[in-house]
């Protein structure tokens, strides 16, 4: 199996630089990005205290990755000075 998410067939491809982005995007760089686009959004609903989407964002990072969550739980904790 190959370890790139989208290979030369996907028919959306439309430009060079697309078509050698998706060539290249494997599934780590897909999954990190993801993650990364959850905790925005978590942040996002933090600030604007809508708690019933912290909760579905949360069972969604659960669902993906259990230390997802402990990410989301830490990604704003003041660090150790």
């Amino acid at each position: 199996m190959s370890p790139y998410l989208i290979s030369d067939a996907d028919l959306a491809a439309t430009t060079d630089l697309g078509q050698l982005r998706r060539a290249r995007t494997t599934v780590a760089d897909a999954s990190d990005d993801y993650a990364a686009q959850l905790i925005g959004e978590y942040r996002d609903a933090l600030a604007a205290g809508r708690t019933e989407q912290l909760g579905l964002i949360r069972d969604h990072a659960y669902a993906i990755d259990p230390d997802l969550v402990d990410e989301l739980d830490g990604f704003d904790y003041p660090a150790a000075a």
